[in-house]
């Protein structure tokens, strides 16, 4: 249950343990900024050069095993002869130009001399096929009866052919071939089968490719011919069947008809809407149809029935008259009735017989038999003109619309026959051109074939160049110096880049300046090696023993003097606004000699009249009590653990010096060092820093140990040590970014060069020590007030 409190306690508290980091934080950077900001680093080639320094013998090393072994090679090599001839391969004047056969082969109907571009050759082509496989192989069988050794891959190592110019300016029209060996008789041997291959290839070979040249036209012109025939075959097919002549022009044609045919389908549209109009308006006011109108339009135009009707109007007159004179049944009156109605009986026969029987009847319209006065008759015929011109626009329209479905699927499959016509066209002309093209070349091959050939002229025999006076040979100008040379940079890169690679395989700080120039924070102090130390720890107190008795190596006792001296100056000085009243003295790993740095500062610190505190909060391995020879049976962890001890009844006076006072780690309690971070311990700091006027923390390896950063972030910060040749940087680096992470302020670092082989005892007896061995802080005017009860 008491272990979950201090759990719960010190989670409580790392907020105001940030909080008071970052306070401090702000501090440091504000008086840094108060000093004058540093420059911005730039490039640092410092610790390379430091690391060139520290391994030049391995440098120098590898750098004379490269010279060496490249010096060796030089001396057991043979001397190296080149030799060379030249050729003229294109005519140079213009006499040559014209009586060249490939210009006689080639000139043309009206004479003149070729010009230069005719006889141009592909130099880049012509070096590759003179140097190719094939040929090199040729001429290595010529060498190798006289010297069998020779094979083609030494000939094609030693021989180059170039042609002679440095640029368009000043390129020739010759090509030099050299051959480079060691046997001078050799190479003047291969340059004699190389210049004999090179010539008949230029007359021979070059002949020979000329008759395969015609071979393969010859080969080609039956293809091409049937290829020309069947395109010929494939144009006419498509010309009987589509009717095309010109794809262009009828393309256009066609579209046209097209938009004609359109604007027609238009025109005949909107005829035929307007007569439809007309023809509606005629039947409404005739109430009509065609036929009916033809048929009323026939019955007025009858005499018969005509004379009929105008007789059955005056017999239905007289009967009105006599109606009105006599009663119905009068004799007068049934004749009249009589008459009347045999007239209406052959009336409906006229009608019957002009209008037929489906015009006639209780179903047909009674208006037909009506008299047709002339402007209806004049009505009926535009009823029927009308009817009959709907007749024609509708016939119209149905032939325009076939018509253009016509056109249209034309218009839609031309583009494709149009573009196959053209295909096949252009594949004829292509055909065409190159069949007559290679016929042409064969006539001009089998003139050139049937000519002399000219080889390339030799303009300088192959030789070697020799001493006007000796007669001797002359070797090759040696490059052995830039290979000496190049194997010294070689070797001088090789052992920078092993050096490096043993620097950061041992991982390990050398000297002070590779602590200054590893991290950012300044380099505040550097402790030297106390050479005067053998039994006991190096402390300034037993190097001003040495000064004053005059024994041991007082250089190295007044150098230790002086490095505390400086160290104490910095850390004092490093803000001109406040002072530095409490700093947490801290490394990475174990034994790097924080706890002999913050012992040695205290003691400096107090020499200059500060009352300084001396805290050993390494709970897990103390060892100021061992250095400075006191009791350690009650200390900072017995604070810790029960409220009712008093600072002031454990924390002891140094022998050293009267305002040095310290206060021990205690025996260990289980547990008791994680309340490093409690409010316990942050209560009792702060009546530690109230009451004396530096208070340095001496804490537990930072890599290991979390304890230290809840204790430096109630600091004014962090003074790391760093033990040259034994620290890992990796390690030290983790650190700093550890700090940086959890925002504690590092001050600066110390440079400290411990002591090897020394472990330091102190007496048994202070184990067992009474507790009355503690001093009594009681008559010292303590500003310490009693620590609160801790909260369970």
């Amino acid at each position: 249950m008491k272990e979950v409190n201090m759990e719960k306690e010190q989670d409580a508290h790392l907020v105001p343990i940030s909080n008071q980091s970052r306070q401090v934080q702000q501090f440091s950077v504000d008086e840094g900024e108060e000093l004058g900001a540093q420059p911005q680093k730039g490039l640092n080639l410092n610790p390379l050069f430091r690391t060139l320094g520290r391994k030049a013998l391995v440098i120098l090393g590898i750098v004379s095993l490269a010279g060496g072994g490249i010096y060796f090679q030089i001396k057991q090599s043979k001397k190296t002869y080149q030799g060379n001839f030249r050729l003229l391969v294109e005519p140079v004047t213009t006499e040559a130009r014209i009586a060249d056969p490939a210009a006689l082969a080639n000139r043309s109907e009206g004479g003149g001399v070729p010009s230069r571009d005719f006889f141009s050759l592909d130099y880049a082509t012509q070096l590759q096929i003179l140097q190719s496989p094939e040929m090199l192989s040729a001429i290595t069988k010529q060498v190798q009866k006289k010297y069998p050794k020779m094979t083609e891959e030494l000939l094609k190592k030693g021989l180059l052919v170039l042609r002679l110019g440095e640029n368009e300016l000043t390129q020739t029209k010759i090509l030099e071939v050299s051959f480079m060996g060691q046997e001078p008789e050799e190479i003047k041997f291969v340059l004699q089968e190389t210049k004999k291959k090179y010539l008949k290839y230029s007359l021979d070979e070059r002949k020979s490719r000329i008759g395969e040249g015609v071979k393969f036209i010859e080969n080609q012109l039956p293809g091409l011919s049937k290829r020309v025939n069947d395109l010929k075959s494939d144009l006419q097919v498509i010309q009987q069947q589509q009717k095309i002549t010109d794809p262009k022009e009828q393309g256009a044609q066609l579209i046209e008809q097209v938009r004609t045919v359109e604007t027609l389908e238009l025109e005949t549209q909107r005829l035929l809407r307007e007569q439809k109009t007309l023809y509606a308006n005629l039947q409404k006011q005739l109430d009509f149809t065609p036929n009916e109108a033809i048929a009323a339009s026939a019955l007025s135009e009858e005499p018969q029935y005509k004379e009929l009707l105008t007789k059955v109007k005056e017999v239905e007159g007289q009967i009105a008259v006599e109606t009105a004179r006599f009663k119905s049944a009068n004799p007068i009156v049934e004749a009249l009735e009589r008459k009347r109605a045999n007239l209406v009986a052959l009336l409906n026969q006229q009608t019957e017989r002009i209008l037929g029987q489906n015009l006639v009847g209780p179903e047909a319209n009674a208006k037909v038999q009506n008299f047709q006065n002339s402007i209806r008759i004049g009505l009926i015929k535009q009823l029927v003109d009308t009817a009959n011109q709907v007749q024609v626009l509708e016939a119209r329209s149905q032939a325009i619309a076939q018509t253009k479905n016509d056109l249209s699927r034309q218009a839609r499959e031309f583009p494709s026959i149009a573009r196959r016509y053209n295909e096949l066209q252009q594949q004829l002309d292509i055909a065409a051109r190159t069949r007559d093209q290679l016929l042409t070349q064969r006539e001009t091959l089998r003139v050139q074939a049937a000519q002399s050939q000219v080889p390339w002229e030799v303009i300088s025999e192959p030789r070697i160049p020799q001493d006007p006076k000796t007669g001797d040979y002359i070797p090759v100008p040696s490059k052995n110096a830039n290979k000496f040379f190049m194997a010294i940079v070689g070797g001088l890169v090789l052992g920078v880049g092993v050096a490096i690679l043993i620097e950061k395989f041992r991982n390990i700080f050398y000297s002070a300046d590779d602590v200054k120039d590893a991290f950012d924070a300044p380099l505040l102090g550097v402790v030297p090696r106390d050479k005067n130390a053998k039994k006991f720890p190096p402390s300034i107190a037993n190097s001003y023993t040495y000064l004053e008795k005059k024994e041991g190596d007082k250089k190295v006792a007044s150098e230790f003097i002086e490095a505390f001296d400086s160290l104490y100056t910095n850390i004092r000085f490093l803000s001109s606004n406040r002072t530095i009243g409490s700093l947490a003295v801290g490394s990475a790993t174990v034994g790097e000699g924080k706890s002999t740095v913050a012992l040695n500062l205290a003691h400096v610190a107090a020499l200059a009249g500060q009352r300084v505190l001396l805290v050993d909060a390494d709970l897990h391995s103390p060892s100021l009590h061992f250095l400075l020879e006191l009791p350690n049976l009650k200390g900072l962890s017995n604070l810790l653990d029960d409220s009712k001890n008093q600072p002031n009844e454990i924390i002891q006076r140094s022998h050293l010096e009267d305002n040095l006072f310290v206060l021990t780690a205690g025996l260990p309690i289980p547990g008791v060092a994680r309340r490093l971070a409690s409010s316990g311990m942050q209560y009792l700091m702060d009546e530690l820093h109230a009451t004396f006027d530096l208070v340095i923390y001496d804490t537990p390896p930072l890599v290991d140990s979390k304890d230290a950063n809840y204790l430096a972030a109630r600091t004014d910060g962090m003074l790391m040590v760093v033990a040259l040749r034994k620290t890992k940087f990796s390690v030290v680096k983790k650190v700093f970014s550890q700090l940086e992470n959890f925002g504690i302020p590092c001050l600066g670092t110390v440079s400290n060069n411990p002591t090897k082989g020394k472990k330091y005892q102190a007496s048994k007896s202070l184990a067992l020590e009474d507790k009355n061995e503690y001093l009594n802080f009681i008559p010292v005017e303590s500003g310490i007030r009693k620590l609160a009860p801790k909260k369970e």
